[in-house]
């Protein structure tokens, strides 16, 4: 018999991110979750009459902890088993950062700019 193996898949899309966690032995999936963004979802930094479409990066952090904290825990498996997270996107999502690579969006006197978002392709 050999050790549980696990990868979590997570893919965010435009509405939301989504996991599903693998049997790495048997290519199995055995549960996923989704979490749809919360200020994606209230419309805040879009303007459709300037088509104009932004999300908050704290919409992706926020969601890829969830998603990965409830696959853990409603499948009740030990974490310590998961040997890789493979990451998807549905596309481009332009965002700018600092000379550090900070988003500026998570920057004081940007949290609140659509410029300072992400670029959607809507």
């Amino acid at each position: 018999m050999h050790k549980e193996q696990y990868v979590i898949g997570v893919d965010f899309g435009t509405d939301s991110v989504r996991a599903v966690l693998i049997d790495a032995h048997s290519g199995k999936a055995l549960i996923d979750h989704v979490h749809w963004y919360s200020r994606w979802k209230q419309g805040l930094y879009c303007d459709p009459a300037k088509n104009q479409f932004r999300q908050h990066p704290l919409d992706h952090c926020e969601g890829m902890e969830i998603v990965i904290k409830s696959i853990i825990k409603d499948s009740g498996i030990n974490k310590f088993n998961i040997n890789g997270i493979c990451v998807d996107t549905t596309g481009s999502s332009p965002m700018p950062v600092n000379e550090n690579g900070t988003p500026l969006a998570l920057l004081p006197g940007f949290d609140s700019n659509p410029n300072a978002m992400m670029v959607l392709w809507k």
